[in-house]
Protein backbone atom coordinates (compact mmCIF):
# COMPACT_ATOMS: atom_id res chain seq x y z
CA UNK A 1 0.00 0.00 0.00
CA UNK A 2 1.57 3.33 -0.70
CA UNK A 3 2.24 6.18 2.03
CA UNK A 4 -0.73 8.24 2.63
CA UNK A 5 -1.63 10.12 5.44
CA UNK A 6 -5.22 9.68 5.22
CA UNK A 7 -6.42 6.35 5.25
CA UNK A 8 -8.76 5.31 2.72
CA UNK A 9 -11.75 4.46 5.19
CA UNK A 10 -15.21 4.86 3.93
CA UNK A 11 -17.41 4.13 6.96
CA UNK A 12 -15.41 6.19 9.86
CA UNK A 13 -13.51 9.36 10.79
CA UNK A 14 -9.87 10.54 11.10
CA UNK A 15 -8.06 7.54 10.18
CA UNK A 16 -4.50 8.57 10.00
CA UNK A 17 -1.09 6.72 9.42
CA UNK A 18 1.63 8.76 11.58
CA UNK A 19 4.69 7.90 9.25
CA UNK A 20 7.24 10.08 7.31
CA UNK A 21 7.72 12.87 10.27
CA UNK A 22 11.00 13.58 10.60
CA UNK A 23 12.58 13.76 14.18
CA UNK A 24 15.28 16.35 15.65
CA UNK A 25 17.81 13.87 14.74
CA UNK A 26 17.35 13.52 11.37
CA UNK A 27 15.39 10.41 11.25
CA UNK A 28 11.96 9.52 10.00
CA UNK A 29 9.09 7.48 11.75
CA UNK A 30 8.05 4.57 10.03
CA UNK A 31 4.83 4.48 7.68
CA UNK A 32 2.75 1.39 7.79
CA UNK A 33 3.38 1.19 12.08
CA UNK A 34 0.98 3.16 13.78
CA UNK A 35 -2.77 4.38 12.78
CA UNK A 36 -4.48 6.67 15.50
CA UNK A 37 -8.37 7.01 14.57
CA UNK A 38 -11.79 7.62 15.60
CA UNK A 39 -13.85 4.65 16.71
CA UNK A 40 -13.85 1.58 14.75
CA UNK A 41 -17.71 0.39 15.24
CA UNK A 42 -19.25 1.45 11.98
CA UNK A 43 -16.61 0.23 9.71
CA UNK A 44 -17.75 -1.64 6.35
CA UNK A 45 -16.73 -4.60 5.21
CA UNK A 46 -14.41 -3.35 2.67
CA UNK A 47 -13.00 -1.28 5.53
CA UNK A 48 -11.89 -4.34 7.67
CA UNK A 49 -10.78 -5.34 4.34
CA UNK A 50 -8.94 -2.51 3.85
CA UNK A 51 -7.18 -2.54 7.28
CA UNK A 52 -6.68 -6.50 6.89
CA UNK A 53 -4.29 -5.39 3.61
CA UNK A 54 -3.44 -2.81 6.32
CA UNK A 55 -1.61 -5.53 8.96
CA UNK A 56 -3.66 -3.78 11.35
CA UNK A 57 -3.10 -6.37 14.27
CA UNK A 58 -3.53 -4.89 17.43
CA UNK A 59 -6.42 -2.24 18.24
CA UNK A 60 -6.27 -0.34 21.23
CA UNK A 61 -9.35 1.15 22.54
CA UNK A 62 -8.90 4.08 24.45
CA UNK A 63 -12.92 5.14 25.06
CA UNK A 64 -14.34 4.32 28.20
CA UNK A 65 -16.27 1.22 28.95
CA UNK A 66 -19.66 2.74 28.55
CA UNK A 67 -18.91 3.99 25.05
CA UNK A 68 -17.23 0.98 23.85
CA UNK A 69 -20.53 -1.11 25.01
CA UNK A 70 -22.74 1.28 23.24
CA UNK A 71 -20.61 0.85 20.36
CA UNK A 72 -17.92 -1.97 20.34
CA UNK A 73 -15.22 -2.02 17.67
CA UNK A 74 -15.52 -4.16 14.52
CA UNK A 75 -11.71 -4.56 13.94
CA UNK A 76 -10.08 -7.18 11.46
CA UNK A 77 -10.11 -11.00 11.35
CA UNK A 78 -7.25 -12.12 13.64
CA UNK A 79 -6.54 -8.70 15.39
CA UNK A 80 -6.35 -8.59 19.18
CA UNK A 81 -8.58 -5.64 20.42
CA UNK A 82 -7.44 -4.56 24.03
CA UNK A 83 -9.53 -2.18 25.90
CA UNK A 84 -7.95 1.09 27.46
CA UNK A 85 -9.80 3.97 28.92
CA UNK A 86 -8.56 7.00 29.57
CA UNK A 87 -11.88 8.01 31.22
CA UNK A 88 -13.54 5.57 33.61
CA UNK A 89 -17.04 7.56 32.64
CA UNK A 90 -19.14 7.47 29.76
CA UNK A 91 -21.78 10.37 29.23
CA UNK A 92 -25.31 9.44 31.31
CA UNK A 93 -27.42 12.18 29.60
CA UNK A 94 -29.97 10.98 27.01
CA UNK A 95 -29.35 13.05 23.71
CA UNK A 96 -32.50 15.54 24.16
CA UNK A 97 -30.72 16.39 27.97
CA UNK A 98 -27.54 16.68 26.37
CA UNK A 99 -29.10 18.85 23.70
CA UNK A 100 -30.47 21.60 26.38
CA UNK A 101 -27.40 21.63 28.67
CA UNK A 102 -25.19 22.86 25.45
CA UNK A 103 -27.81 25.38 24.37
CA UNK A 104 -27.93 27.69 27.44
CA UNK A 105 -24.14 28.77 27.92
CA UNK A 106 -21.82 29.20 24.95
CA UNK A 107 -18.89 28.76 26.64
CA UNK A 108 -19.71 25.40 28.08
CA UNK A 109 -18.16 23.20 25.06
CA UNK A 110 -15.36 24.85 24.86
CA UNK A 111 -14.52 25.08 28.86
CA UNK A 112 -15.78 21.88 29.35
CA UNK A 113 -12.92 20.59 26.64
CA UNK A 114 -9.94 22.66 28.33
CA UNK A 115 -11.06 20.48 31.47
CA UNK A 116 -10.81 17.08 29.73
CA UNK A 117 -7.10 17.63 28.45
CA UNK A 118 -6.03 18.74 31.58
CA UNK A 119 -7.78 16.06 33.83
CA UNK A 120 -5.95 13.53 30.78
CA UNK A 121 -2.56 14.72 32.61
CA UNK A 122 -3.59 15.46 36.21
CA UNK A 123 -5.71 12.15 36.43
CA UNK A 124 -4.06 8.81 37.54
CA UNK A 125 -6.22 6.77 35.74
CA UNK A 126 -5.37 8.45 32.29
CA UNK A 127 -1.88 8.29 33.44
CA UNK A 128 -1.88 4.76 33.44
CA UNK A 129 -4.00 4.56 30.37
CA UNK A 130 -0.99 6.05 28.81
CA UNK A 131 1.16 4.09 30.13
CA UNK A 132 -0.27 0.83 29.43
CA UNK A 133 -0.76 2.42 25.72
CA UNK A 134 3.03 3.31 25.76
CA UNK A 135 3.38 -0.63 26.79
CA UNK A 136 1.66 -1.91 23.61
CA UNK A 137 3.20 0.31 21.27
CA UNK A 138 6.48 -1.12 22.37
CA UNK A 139 5.13 -4.60 21.92
CA UNK A 140 4.69 -3.58 18.24
CA UNK A 141 7.37 -4.57 16.99
CA UNK A 142 7.03 -7.29 14.38
CA UNK A 143 8.02 -7.00 11.00
CA UNK A 144 4.18 -6.10 8.92
CA UNK A 145 2.21 -5.40 12.37
CA UNK A 146 0.34 -2.46 12.63
CA UNK A 147 -1.34 -1.10 15.51
CA UNK A 148 -4.41 1.13 16.09
CA UNK A 149 -5.20 3.11 18.76
CA UNK A 150 -7.88 5.47 19.07
CA UNK A 151 -10.69 7.24 20.55
CA UNK A 152 -14.19 8.35 19.47
CA UNK A 153 -13.72 10.69 17.22
CA UNK A 154 -9.53 10.02 17.12
CA UNK A 155 -8.94 13.57 18.29
CA UNK A 156 -8.76 14.33 22.05
CA UNK A 157 -7.63 10.98 23.78
CA UNK A 158 -6.07 9.88 20.92
CA UNK A 159 -4.70 13.70 20.27
CA UNK A 160 -3.08 13.38 23.89
CA UNK A 161 -1.68 9.96 23.08
CA UNK A 162 -0.08 11.21 19.64
CA UNK A 163 1.44 14.09 21.15
CA UNK A 164 3.07 12.05 24.03
CA UNK A 165 4.66 9.05 21.24
CA UNK A 166 5.32 11.43 18.27
CA UNK A 167 7.43 13.70 21.75
CA UNK A 168 8.85 10.54 22.98
CA UNK A 169 9.89 9.84 19.01
CA UNK A 170 11.95 13.26 19.22
CA UNK A 171 9.40 14.78 16.81
CA UNK A 172 9.42 18.72 16.98
CA UNK A 173 6.93 20.67 18.39
CA UNK A 174 5.80 22.38 15.24
CA UNK A 175 5.56 19.57 13.36
CA UNK A 176 3.41 17.40 16.66
CA UNK A 177 0.87 20.39 16.97
CA UNK A 178 0.89 20.56 12.56
CA UNK A 179 -0.26 16.27 13.04
CA UNK A 180 -2.84 17.41 16.31
CA UNK A 181 -4.49 19.80 13.78
CA UNK A 182 -5.20 17.41 10.77
CA UNK A 183 -8.37 16.70 12.78
CA UNK A 184 -10.12 19.80 12.51
CA UNK A 185 -10.23 19.62 9.18
CA UNK A 186 -11.22 15.36 9.22
CA UNK A 187 -13.74 16.51 11.69
CA UNK A 188 -15.89 19.22 9.82
CA UNK A 189 -18.37 16.26 7.98
CA UNK A 190 -18.87 14.45 11.54
CA UNK A 191 -19.54 18.36 13.31
CA UNK A 192 -22.16 19.01 10.42
CA UNK A 193 -23.58 15.31 10.85
CA UNK A 194 -24.08 16.08 14.62
CA UNK A 195 -25.53 19.54 14.08
CA UNK A 196 -27.83 17.89 11.86
CA UNK A 197 -28.77 15.61 14.74
CA UNK A 198 -29.14 17.50 17.37
CA UNK A 199 -31.19 20.04 15.68
CA UNK A 200 -34.07 17.82 15.97
CA UNK A 201 -34.18 19.00 19.66
CA UNK A 202 -34.34 22.50 19.12
CA UNK A 203 -30.94 24.21 17.47
CA UNK A 204 -29.74 27.45 18.33
CA UNK A 205 -26.37 29.58 18.09
CA UNK A 206 -25.16 28.76 21.56
CA UNK A 207 -25.79 25.07 20.72
CA UNK A 208 -23.91 24.91 16.90
CA UNK A 209 -21.23 26.62 18.61
CA UNK A 210 -20.79 24.27 21.38
CA UNK A 211 -20.82 21.32 19.30
CA UNK A 212 -18.22 22.73 16.96
CA UNK A 213 -15.82 23.59 20.06
CA UNK A 214 -16.63 19.75 21.26
CA UNK A 215 -15.75 18.47 17.88
CA UNK A 216 -13.22 20.31 16.68
CA UNK A 217 -9.52 20.14 18.20
CA UNK A 218 -8.01 23.72 19.00
CA UNK A 219 -4.35 24.60 20.45
CA UNK A 220 -5.58 26.17 23.13
CA UNK A 221 -6.66 22.48 24.02
CA UNK A 222 -3.77 21.51 23.45
CA UNK A 223 -1.80 23.64 25.23
CA UNK A 224 -3.39 22.97 27.86
CA UNK A 225 -2.46 19.69 28.20
CA UNK A 226 1.42 20.48 27.97
CA UNK A 227 0.73 23.61 30.09
CA UNK A 228 -0.49 21.53 32.95
CA UNK A 229 2.66 18.63 32.03
CA UNK A 230 5.02 21.31 32.77
CA UNK A 231 3.38 22.84 35.62
CA UNK A 232 2.79 19.67 37.26
CA UNK A 233 5.90 17.90 36.65
CA UNK A 234 8.60 20.46 35.46
CA UNK A 235 8.48 19.68 31.80
CA UNK A 236 7.35 17.37 29.19
CA UNK A 237 10.24 14.88 29.55
CA UNK A 238 9.53 14.91 33.01
CA UNK A 239 5.92 13.67 32.60
CA UNK A 240 6.37 10.96 30.59
CA UNK A 241 9.25 9.61 32.96
CA UNK A 242 7.92 10.18 35.76
CA UNK A 243 3.65 10.48 35.50
CA UNK A 244 3.97 7.77 32.64
CA UNK A 245 6.88 5.73 34.30
CA UNK A 246 8.33 5.06 30.93
CA UNK A 247 12.36 4.68 31.26
CA UNK A 248 15.20 6.23 29.35
CA UNK A 249 15.81 2.73 27.81
CA UNK A 250 11.84 2.34 27.03
CA UNK A 251 11.96 5.28 25.29
CA UNK A 252 15.44 4.49 23.09
CA UNK A 253 13.31 0.64 22.23
CA UNK A 254 10.52 3.01 21.04
CA UNK A 255 12.81 5.07 18.83
CA UNK A 256 14.14 1.27 17.31
CA UNK A 257 10.95 0.03 16.76
CA UNK A 258 9.49 3.16 14.95
CA UNK A 259 12.45 5.30 13.24
CA UNK A 260 14.09 4.90 10.46
CA UNK A 261 17.35 5.94 8.75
Amino acid sequence: MPNERILAITSGYNFRDIGGYKTKDCKTTKWHKVVRSGDLSELSADDLKYLSHYNVTCDVDLRSETEQNQAPDRIPSGATQISNPVFNTGHDKTDEEYARQYSSDKNLGRNNMLQSYKYMILSEHARKAFTRLFKQLLSNDGENKVLIYHCAQGKDRTGVATFLFLYSLGVDMKTIKQDYLISKEQMKPYIQKQIEYYSQFGMNDILRNNLQNLYTVSLDYLNVAINTMEENYGSIDNFIRKGLGISSQQIKRLREVYLTD
